[in-house]
């Protein structure tokens, strides 16, 4: 457990810095109220034993940022015996405990063990619950499926790397979220980062993190992705997004477990699980040259494919049933509307189709999805024009998005913020894509 220590009388505070890293804690020490603050600004801790009395910020100024940015840290307050009605007041605010100075190490243990106690069956709780949420949303009966659940959770057990291979929208995500949860490192952090949306600037930064100006804008020290997941797992979305230049960069960190910021010289060793996730054929991409064989290797450990939306058409009925349910809605579906959704190819896989429901429940007013209130784009699956046959497989994917918003503007009568909400995207995507498919007001 992660202990912050703030006392500024130094031998008391040297004294029980050694006695808590000696009992197995992980201690930082602080000798101000200030400096407290600031390091809880950018680290969580377990506990934070502190002194009430201090020059300018006090326990009651740390108590108070903690309750409001981190409940779940708890607070030992310290205190002379003459201020024992201000520990009673800390624990009207919320603190967990106090102890009176001067006071015996061993009660100070005694009470760090209760909450650690504590805070070991509150971790079990909480992962049996995220369990049990993390079963109602992997939906999928079909064999295909089954196999992909089987494979991950047999993969759980290991501490390899994983890759993950699947289409945008398929629920590769859901995956890494059972994997995690079904490891022994469920109850440590699972830290999720996406190749395309750091731009290469941004990277190192993002995932081993920076020391304080090490780079102009560099204000503060930043905690990086990889020492955020310490002990636990990292997910690296979208990795074939990862630009050549940095692969080397995150090869030599899985093979090292250590990491430096940028602008420090300390190696921080790491214990991290990383799991990676790809859109396209990562070993193509490897064989065509755009991706370091060595690094595809080292992630390639396990491989995990997540089946697209239309090797899997038994499970719509599920998935229906699902996205209805958790978009509150009691409206029933005619078996003409099942038809087309199980024949529809489903481009945008999962994440489309649930889509696709939300906007037919946002347009039905009775209580039945009928088929004329179905998206345009679905259409007669069985007729589809020549022309859209001898699309490529980007072509058609880009056509089916373009229709997509068209109906969600529309329904939005071409408000750009209400249709980016409805879609689940920024604005400021919708506005790219809105130029890139040349859609005006």
């Amino acid at each position: 457990m992660k202990i912050l220590l703030v006392e500024d009388e130094k031998i008391l505070r040297i004294s029980l810095n050694k006695t808590l890293q000696r009992e197995g804690y992980a201690v930082y020490a602080c000798d101000n109220g200030a400096k407290a603050i600031s390091t809880l600004s950018r680290e969580i801790f377990d506990i934070v034993l502190t002194d009430i009395r201090m020059p300018g910020k006090n326990g009651m100024d740390i108590l108070n940022y903690i309750k409001s940015n981190h409940p779940d840290t708890k607070v030992i307050m310290m205190t002379a015996f003459g201020t024992i009605e201000s520990a009673v007041d800390a624990l009207k605010l919320g603190a967990t405990d106090y102890l009176t100075k001067p006071f015996i190490q061993d009660e100070l243990l005694y009470k760090l063990a209760t909450i650690r106690d504590y805070h070991s069956i509150e971790s079990e709780n909480k992962a049996l619950k995220h369990k049990l949420s993390l079963s109602t949303k992997i939906i999928g009966n079909s064999s295909l499926f089954q196999e992909t659940i089987e494979k991950a959770k047999l993969s759980a057990t290991s501490n390899h790397t994983v890759l993950i291979e699947g289409k945008s929208g398929t629920g590769k995500e859901l995956i890494v979220d059972l994997i995690h949860e079904l490891s022994d490192r469920a109850q440590e952090p699972l830290i999720k980062v996406n190749c395309s949306a750091l731009s290469e600037s941004l990277f190192e930064s993002e995932l081993f993190g920076h020391e304080k100006g090490a780079f102009t804008g560099a204000v503060k020290q930043n905690i990086g992705r990889f020492e955020r997941a310490n002990g636990g797992t990292l997910f690296i979305d979208d990795i074939d997004d990862l630009p050549m230049a940095q692969q080397v960069k995150l090869l030599r960190v899985i093979q090292e477990s250590e990491i430096e910021r940028v602008g420090g010289d300390t190696i921080i060793p790491i214990n991290v699980r990383v799991i990676a996730a790809t859109k396209v054929a990562l070993r193509k991409k490897m064989e065509a040259g755009e991706f370091r064989e060595d690094l595809f290797y080292r992630l390639n450990v396990v491989h995990i494919t997540v089946p697209p939306l239309k090797d899997r058409q038994e499970d719509i009925p599920l998935l229906v049933a699902h996205f209805l349910e958790k978009h509150g809605s009691n409206h029933h579906i005619t078996s003409e509307v099942m038809t087309k959704l199980k024949t529809y190819r489903w481009p945008g896989n999962v994440r489309e189709l649930e889509n696709v429901i939300v906007q037919m429940i946002a347009l039905t007013p009775g209580d039945t999805l009928v088929a004329s209130l179905m998206p345009t784009h679905l259409g007669d699956t069985k007729s589809i024009p020549q022309e859209k046959v001898n699309l490529t497989l980007k072509e058609t994917m880009a056509e089916s998005e373009k229709i997509i918003i068209i109906n969600a503007l529309e329904k939005c009568k071409w408000r750009q913020k209400d249709a980016a909400d409805l879609l689940g995207i920024p604005r400021t995507t919708l506005r790219s894509k809105m130029e890139r498919f040349g859609l005006t007001i």
